[in-house]
């Protein structure tokens, strides 16, 4: 992980959860870790804690509703006018909502904000980044993608959240198009997509691999789990 001491990881949905976990475990390898959610006060309070505990890297509270595309823009445009970060050369796109709104009986307001959160929101945050990369000409930067199992199979009994996998099959595509582009601009930039429960040290194995590794698509699940 030295090749990412001092540089600038954005986290969405750091606030809670794998998003805070994530992003914990990044300040502790030296990253600058730009956490986003929608309520930053929580994020103020860690910040202090890390800097109080000597963490080696530092944390970043932003304030961004990522289902607002001209958000999304505001807050790169934040990012490269700040001195102290000027760009993003790593991107974990985790923040998720899942709601139980049927297919044949859901209301399609709920569905719209499942798809934009899910979606489109990291969709544009990548595109958005890679753009951050392209113009500071940063060849080894990284985008990842925090899925579900929900999002490689329909589960069972779950038949209120088809909508929610149907949001999170579509990152798949999104990701194998980012990789297919990338290789089109003979870019090095690497993209994953990551399911797993223990989703911080993953990250952590998949960004300290050589540069001529990339993983790609990773499912990691325990042998007693059913499906």
């Amino acid at each position: 992980m030295d090749k990412w001491t001092g540089r600038v990881a954005l986290v969405t949905g750091a606030s809670r959860g794998i998003g805070s976990s994530v992003a914990r475990m990044l300040c502790q390898q030296g990253m600058v870790v730009v956490a986003l959610a929608r309520d930053i006060a929580e994020l103020e309070a860690i910040a202090v804690d890390y800097k109080t505990n000597g963490f080696e890297g530092s944390l970043v509270p932003m304030k961004c509703d990522i289902t607002q595309p001209d958000r999304i823009s505001a807050l790169l445009n934040t990012i490269r006018t700040d001195p102290d970060l000027e760009g993003v050369d790593v991107l974990i796109n985790n923040a998720a909502v899942a709601f139980a709104e049927p297919l044949l009986s859901g209301n399609p307001d709920v569905w719209a904000t499942m798809v934009k959160t899910n979606f489109l929101g990291p969709t544009i945050l990548a595109q958005e980044v890679f753009k951050s990369m392209k113009e500071r000409e940063v060849d080894d930067g990284h985008i990842i993608f925090v899925n579900s199992l929900s999002g490689h199979r329909l589960l069972p009994g779950n038949k209120d959240l088809h909508m929610y996998s149907a949001t999170k099959f579509a990152l798949r595509s999104i990701v194998e198009g980012l990789r297919l582009e990338l290789r089109q601009l003979d870019s090095h930039i690497r993209v994953s997509y990551l399911t797993a429960d223990d989703v911080a040290n993953l990250i952590l194995s998949i960004m300290s691999q050589p540069g001529h590794v990339q993983i790609h698509d990773l499912l990691v699940r325990s042998t007693e789990q059913i499906p």
